[in-house]
């Protein structure tokens, strides 16, 4: 009983700290690249994407879901204010289709179950599919509940450039300051 206690506990922390490290690289994103803003919640680049893929990952379904809480927080507090299935629609987007893409790579074999086992082109398609279908899903969801000055077909395209440049720069940076310290050791 204690174990299932201490397990459900550092699933609730890790949850918890993914809402969290989200929600600074989007304030982060929001005060370093805001001239690169296509238009609200459509950046030319966006880092949380990065999160995105390392969290789910790393930490699978408690990253996913710490994503989404992630997500609620930033569009209920910082974007659109109470609209609650915006923002409900947009965390599910953001957090919960980057597990789901995971999922289905892995189950066609398209990417590896362990994550020691993923090389390079895996980890891109990973990244290139979750850019692709975030930004498909939050547009689709933008479409349904009429979110103003929507264009599906125009910014779906931004969102999913900015997806993919985010990610790729916070995947490199975490390699680069990964390789820099196994050569200070």
């Amino acid at each position: 009983m204690t174990l299932m206690i201490g397990r459900a506990l550092q699933k609730t922390a890790l949850t918890l700290l993914s809402a969290v490290l989200f929600v600074g690289f989007f304030e982060l994103n929001d005060l370093i690249f805001y001239s690169l803003e296509h238009r609200e919640g459509i950046n030319w680049l966006f880092l949380p994407a990065g999160f995105r893929v390392i969290l789910v990952l790393v930490l699978g379904l408690p990253g996913a879901v710490g994503l989404m809480l992630g997500g609620w927080y930033v569009d209920w507090q910082l974007i659109d204010g109470p609209d609650p299935i915006l923002g409900f629609l947009n965390g599910v987007a953001g957090g919960l289709t980057p597990w789901l893409v995971m999922k289905l790579l892995q189950k066609r074999q398209w990417l590896s179950q362990t994550l020691h086992k993923i090389h390079p082109l895996q980890l891109l398609n990973l990244t290139l599919a979750t850019s692709a279908a975030s930004a498909a899903v939050h547009q689709i969801a933008w479409h349904w509940v009429d979110k103003p000055l929507t264009n599906i077909w125009v910014d779906v395209w931004p969102m999913f450039i900015g997806n993919v440049s985010g990610a790729l720069v916070m995947l490199y940076g975490f390699k680069f300051a990964i390789d820099r310290l196994h050569i200070q050791k």
